[in-house]
């Protein structure tokens, strides 16, 4: 069954979605900023960036983790998963 979530994104690397726990995930910048998403160690200088009201879908790996960080300010991650 799917999950859906918003997820608060700061200048501090924030998890979006935890190891093992879902598989297919969809995101959905809602604004305020780009986003960038990687690993525990996500940067502005090394994560993917995210741009307002861009979406994204992924495969997460079953032991991996997604976090999520701000170059300024606090942004808005809409998240849809599923196992």
């Amino acid at each position: 069954m799917p999950i859906s979530t918003q997820v608060t994104i700061t200048t501090t690397a924030s998890i979006i979605v935890s190891a093992n726990s879902y598989k297919n995930i969809y995101l959905h910048n809602l604004g305020g900023g780009a986003i960038y998403l990687g690993g525990s160690n996500v940067t502005t200088s090394n994560g993917y960036k995210l741009d307002n009201g861009d979406k994204l879908s992924l495969i997460i790996g079953d032991t991996e983790a997604l976090y999520g960080v701000a170059a300024s300010g606090t942004h808005t991650l809409a998240v849809l998963a599923q196992k």
